[in-house]
């Protein structure tokens, strides 16, 4: 740690969550967990909910036991999941009180999502809830995270409508009113134009879509007022998810992404249909002919490529995650994921960890990710956990689509601080039975550059790919990816590494 490294990262920070830290530390430090005395009664007598709502809850706890049991036992992260309430689903069996004593239990994040948990079993007809809902709901209105703002914040607004809706009385009141007041005020900032969420993390855009339309649903179910806002925010929100959907039904892995983190891709789609939110005309993220198409993402800054059936390809080619909540960004501007006749085939390293370890190190770093590396530095100055200090700035500088292929060109500066200020430079254009990827590095005194291609290995050998260096000698080593948390799969890595002199190009072919 060094002090211009600190002055980078802090230069970023929204002014409330300067202002905000310190009383959430002494929040956290003084506080104890809420009482559940005189807490407000549940409302009854809901209109049956729809089927897919019934089969989302069900899914959402079956998802909640199987991440709990893959994550180690004494862990802060396993402490958060059993707070989250994941007992709570369609037909629960609520734990004993004990179980969410813990004072982690009462972070106003893992109170979040399990109020919204708890409120939706309250809405499927499970009795009992109402202290529980109260001490989660007073957990948060308390200690809102105005220190970290973004996802957390979010979330802390819809536990909030959600506990709101389900209960009656004077206290449920505020709830609903709080969390409305904070989704009025983050909705319009963390959902960009082209409907994604402003870290850029497809589970997180997942979860917090789902959240809101649960917030939806229950509103409506109580004769609540639900703001057009609302809808209007989750109709885009679906929309970006559509453009993402990989044609495994999956989606891509960038910024601590991660299959067990949020829910199946498909479920939030038609837990939105139930809404009349979202209308599946064929498969979702399909392309619509068997040639080459595109589609620029651009608030997100994310590429989608398509060749028909052969190809699918992410590309990652926009800013760092958002401005002042960095936490879940990776050191991977102008990466790619490629999928291969529907598998995936060139993969994101994923999530290892989210501790303050050489895991979580490996898991932001330029070397683990499908871009080139300058220098043995990092193309973001990912540091700690969660921190960010200088931050790469990359655009797309042209996109091409011919009758026989697709292409995007983009360029990022996240080396700048290197001697001579280099750039990295970045083609990828989509035959229909080939990748090519070219990189160019402009200017940049005497150093080294080093470009990877991590595939996984199954799919390497099942689709018969064929990789070699355009310009560039390729070594293969052995390598892991982690598709959900902490559990890795086995990976093929392909490295070309050269020297820049006043530049430097190089790049790979694949071909399938």
């Amino acid at each position: 740690m060094t002090l211009p490294r600190i002055a980078r990262t802090l230069a970023h920070l929204h002014p409330i969550q300067a202002l905000a830290r310190p009383i959430a530390l002494g929040q956290r430090a003084l506080g104890r967990g809420p009482t559940a005395a005189l807490a407000p009664r549940l409302r009854s007598g809901f209109a049956p909910p729809s089927p897919l709502f019934v089969a989302f809850a069900e899914a959402e706890k079956e998802r909640g036991r199987a991440r709990l049991a893959a994550i180690p036992e004494g862990s802060l992260l396993h402490a958060y999941e059993r707070a989250y309430g994941c007992e709570v689903g369609a037909e629960p069996t609520l734990p004993a009180p004990s179980t969410w004593d813990d004072p982690i239990a009462f972070h106003p994040y893992p109170a979040s999502v399990r109020a919204r948990r708890l409120a939706v079993a309250a809405r499927l007809g499970r009795p009992g809830l109402a202290a529980e809902l109260a001490r989660a709901c007073r957990a948060i209105a308390r200690g809102l995270e105005l220190h970290l703002l973004a996802n957390h914040l979010l979330e802390n607004g819809i536990g909030l409508a959600c506990g709101g809706a389900v209960a009656q009385g004077v206290e449920a009141e505020v709830w609903w009113r709080l969390g409305s007041a904070l989704l009025a005020w983050q909705l319009p900032e963390q959902f960009l134009e082209d409907g994604g969420h402003f870290e850029r993390s497809a589970s997180y855009h997942l979860a917090l879509t789902a959240g809101l339309l649960e917030a939806i649903e229950l509103g409506r179910a109580a004769g609540r007022e639900v703001p057009d806002l609302w809808w209007a925010t989750a109709r885009r929100a679906l929309a970006w998810a559509t453009a993402v959907r990989a044609p495994d039904g999956t989606y891509p892995l960038f910024n601590d992404a991660s299959f067990d983190s949020a829910p199946e891709l498909d479920r939030v789609l038609a837990l939105g249909a139930a809404l009349g939110l979202f209308a599946p005309g064929g498969s979702p993220g399909a392309p619509p002919n068997a040639g080459p198409s595109l589609q620029h993402l651009e608030a997100t800054g994310w590429v989608i490529l398509r060749f028909g059936q052969q190809a699918w390809l992410a590309f990652d080619a926009g800013m760092d995650g958002a401005p002042y909540q960095p936490g879940h960004v990776h050191a991977d501007a102008l990466t790619f994921e490629l999928w291969i006749r529907g598998e995936r085939a060139v993969v994101d390293f994923g999530v290892s960890s989210y501790k303050n370890d050489p895991d979580r190190e490996a898991t932001r770093a330029t070397r683990t990710h499908n871009t080139v590396e300058i220098g043995g530095v990092d193309s973001s100055e990912v540091w700690s956990a969660f921190r960010v200090g200088r931050r790469a700035r990359a655009e797309v500088r042209r996109l091409e689509h011919g009758a026989s292929h697709v292409a995007v060109d983009a360029e990022h500066d996240g080396y700048r601080a290197l001697p001579g200020s280099p750039r990295h430079r970045r083609r990828l254009a989509l035959h229909e039975r080939e990748l090519v990827i070219q990189d160019e590095i402009l200017g940049g005194e005497r150093t080294s550059a080093c470009s990877r291609l991590r595939l996984d290995e199954a799919a390497l050998e099942r689709q018969s790919l064929a990789i070699e260096g355009v310009q560039l000698a390729l070594t293969r080593s052995s390598g892991v990816w982690h598709p959900c948390f902490r559990q890795p799969r086995a990976a093929v890595v392909f490295s070309g590494c050269g020297e820049v002199r006043d530049g430097w190009r190089g790049g790979i072919r694949i071909r399938w």
